[in-house]
């Protein structure tokens, strides 16, 4: 029985896709002088900022990662809440199953860009890239949250959009609910659960088979 579903945060729980990528670009224009076209920066999502700009060349990561960070304000109209989560994430806490979340971002870009959202209340546990030394696709982050919940890995499902999210939960044991709705290349994932909406995480609660 699950009794805990843990969340990735970009393009699982929140669309910020073209925040993300349009703060991005703005920087390494700035940093790098050179403009990148979205598909060439899609490899980001999923993996933390500053190993995002370490594969770009950025020389000072922390001085770019501090203007992503503030760039990503000029978008923030351009985030929201994926259709369905907050419904799902008021059944599961009626239902008394515990809540979490594992996210390659900092505390602070997770504070910036999350905690507006309104839905940090929802969650039982939180996992940020600054937890833990090894990051996704490593196990690492999701082997922390087992440990502050308690749980064992057959106790847990992991919902992400990419395949890091996929490998971190294989490498931790876990079983892998790809979120359609955010993902944005799901080519090489194999998933558990093919998760058409948010609707669908409530099916493998009450019945956990594959669906």
């Amino acid at each position: 029985m699950i009794k805990c579903v843990v969340f990735d945060v970009d393009g699982t729980l929140i669309d910020t896709g073209e925040a993300i990528i349009s703060s991005l670009q703005k920087v390494l224009q700035e940093d790098l002088g050179q403009a990148y076209s979205e598909e060439e920066l899609s490899f980001a999502f999923g993996i933390p900022g500053a190993v995002t700009l370490e594969k770009l060349g950025v020389d000072d990561i922390e001085d770019s990662i501090g203007k992503w960070i503030n760039y990503l304000s000029d978008f923030k109209d351009s985030i929201k809440v994926f259709k369905g989560i907050n419904d799902c994430l008021m059944k599961l806490k009626a239902d008394d199953i515990k809540t979490g979340i594992v996210t390659s971002k900092t505390r602070e870009e997770f504070d910036d860009s999350f905690v507006p959202m309104g839905l940090t209340g929802f969650f039982d546990y939180i996992v940020c890239a600054d937890d833990t030394k090894r990051h996704k696709p490593h196990p690492d982050p999701l082997l922390k949250l087992l440990e502050m919940s308690g749980n064992n890995p057959e106790d847990i499902v992991y919902i992400g959009d990419t395949i890091y999210d996929k490998e971190c939960a294989e490498g931790a044991g876990v079983k892998f609910g790809l979120a359609l709705w955010g993902a944005k290349n799901i080519e090489g994932i194999d998933p558990a659960y093919l998760l058409h909406s948010p609707e669908d995480i409530l099916k493998i609660i009450t019945c956990p088979r594959p669906i």
